[in-house]
């Protein structure tokens, strides 16, 4: 997962006083990273409830700012309009639901396993200037919405 945490970096531009939704944020680890490197706000979303509790205790106990939901990834609402959209998944299928929340030129970085290919419905959601970094424990896809 470091190697993830690592691609998953490289594949960010400065968040400084930048607006990020995590899909799939689990215990609310990057969260935490993306607020601590300069992000103004992040709210964290996760089908896992038990994960969001473990997410909130941390918030909790070291104020950071950020928010979580607990969102089933097949009804994700919109979550309001995001600078930046990182997410974990494992097919395009949810693509559309999740770039909703992104701002027109908005950055989308998705980490997806190793030999899903995702352009071609990052092309078909209107996505531009598409990059993939492959990584062996998992691809990370970037993607910029049109204006």
């Amino acid at each position: 997962m470091a190697d993830q945490a690592g691609a998953l970096l490289e594949a960010l531009p400065d968040l400084a006083g930048r607006a990020v939704l995590v899909v799939g944020c689990g215990d609310g680890r990057f969260p935490r990273l993306f607020r601590g490197n300069g992000a103004r706000r992040v709210v964290g979303v996760d089908a896992d409830q038990a994960l969001i509790a473990v997410a909130q205790r941390e918030e909790e106990r070291d104020p950071a700012g950020i928010s979580y939901e607990v969102h089933q990834l097949a009804r994700l609402p919109v979550m309001g309009t995001f600078d930046i959209v990182t997410a974990f998944l494992d097919s395009p299928g949810p693509l559309g639901r999740v770039a909703a929340s992104l701002a027109p030129g908005g950055l989308l970085v998705i980490v997806a396993p190793t030999g899903i290919s995702l352009e071609e419905s990052l092309r078909d959601n209107g996505f531009q200037d598409i990059v993939r970094h492959r990584h062996e424990s998992g691809d990370v896809h970037s993607a910029r919405k049109a204006s």
